[in-house]
């Protein structure tokens, strides 16, 4: 049986660059439940996370991105 994968995106304040964005993506992919993180570098705001939500929900994640020192919002897909 597969479980159940939904996608959220995070706002996060300040901009990221390639550089900035890595420790806040190692974050995001050590969450247990993520499947997927990505960022694009030309929407420098937004991280967008595949997860399992019988796992990890999006509250989870948002405290995640805002314990890395980053200020975000959910956004949701």
């Amino acid at each position: 049986m597969i479980a159940s994968q939904v996608e959220v995106v995070i706002h996060v304040n300040s901009a990221l660059d390639e550089g900035a964005s890595g420790p806040l993506l190692t974050c995001l992919r050590e969450i247990p439940g993520v499947i997927q993180v990505s960022f694009d570098p030309k929407q420098e705001h937004l991280v967008v996370v595949q997860y399992q939500p019988n796992i990890t929900s999006s509250k989870d994640l948002l405290q995640g991105v805002l314990k890395s020192g980053h200020q975000a919002q959910l956004i949701g897909l």
